[in-house]
């Protein structure tokens, strides 16, 4: 698992050295995963575009064959062979975010495994230096992460092995990230703290509101690709917030800005990629009309071919 996780963790850490903020550096880490996976959301952003595109033809099968779900399975795949469209590949775009949310988790989960490079036995005489008792290694590191970084001095008298630990503040906007945010902020002792980061999650499930309204908005009036949302596109609207509303608040508050940073840097790319799609448009319309022609052609063909044998036939 340290394989696939320190790669990250050195980006995260290198961020953090250069802009020397916990979550400047979460924010630099979303757009350089937004960076590298464009190409496949661009990818992904076209299939759905292709698959709107079909929408009238699918709704025309489903009425013809509606008695015969076995037939419009055949028919809908034909569809979709015929337009040269893959179902998945527009859905399967939106969760890519997720693997890399769960990598980030980890490393945030245990800072000083990943970002601090402390051992199990080193941790265990920090826990106990300003606890007085040895804590899990692998589950309540988020608990003194903090800690650390304001005893750094102590610490590294203790465990002189440690002098060249880096030294990460986990604060940003005058609340700590490694923190989990409460719901009922009201109870917390530092109740300003609280609502800060009571307010992570808000703005995260609002912002994934927002996002689904900007791209239905681009395909409506700068596309043209807008149609009635169906009831899925609905329960969607509905769930992702939700969901992003559940993970903000059941995981320390650096996921919840990630996912704020992911949202916004979802929204710029649905702008930046507006020349592209529409190219797209115009390109998928170039070869309907060329598939239309040639079909047509191929029906000329095969009458005048039924004609001629006809006439043989009879001759």
């Amino acid at each position: 698992m340290s394989i696939i996780l320190t790669p990250f963790a050195k980006l995260l850490l290198l961020f953090y050295n250069i802009t020397g903020s916990y979550g400047v550096s979460i924010i630099l880490f979303g757009l350089v995963i937004r960076l590298v996976l464009s190409p496949i959301f661009l990818k992904g952003r076209k299939g759905m575009l292709a698959m709107s595109g079909l929408a009238e033809k699918q709704k025309v099968l489903a009425q013809k064959y509606a008695r015969d779900r076995e037939k419009y399975s055949q028919e809908l795949t034909k569809l979709y062979e015929q337009e040269g469209v893959k179902p998945s590949s527009g859905c399967l775009w939106s969760f890519l975010p997720l693997p890399f949310l769960m990598v980030l988790y980890a490393i945030i989960r245990q800072p000083l495994t990943y970002l601090m490079n402390v051992t199990e036995d080193q941790f265990n005489v920090i826990s106990n230096l300003l606890y007085g008792e040895v804590l899990n290694y692998k589950n309540q590191q988020l608990q003194i992460a903090q800690d650390v970084f304001l005893n750094h001095d102590k610490i590294v008298a203790a465990v002189p092995d440690l002098a060249g630990m880096p030294q990460i503040d986990f604060t940003f906007l005058g609340v700590n990230l490694s923190q989990t945010p409460s719901f009922m902020f009201w109870k917390a002792d530092n109740v300003g703290s609280a609502f800060v980061l009571w307010l992570i999650p808000i703005i995260s499930a609002l912002l994934g509101v927002v996002s689904m309204i900007v791209t239905n908005k681009i395909n409506a009036d700068v596309l043209g690709t807008a149609k009635p949302m169906d009831q899925s596109t609905k329960t969607t609207m509905l769930i992702m917030p939700l969901f992003s509303l559940w993970i903000c608040f059941t995981l320390p508050a650096a996921l919840g800005v990630y996912w704020i940073a992911n949202s916004l840097f979802a929204m710029l790319q649905e702008v930046v990629n507006i020349p592209f799609l529409r190219s797209f448009l115009k390109k998928q319309e170039k070869d309907r009309a060329e598939r239309q022609e040639q079909e047509r052609e191929r029906i000329k063909l095969e009458k005048k071919a039924q004609a001629e044998a006809k006439r043989k036939a009879q001759e």
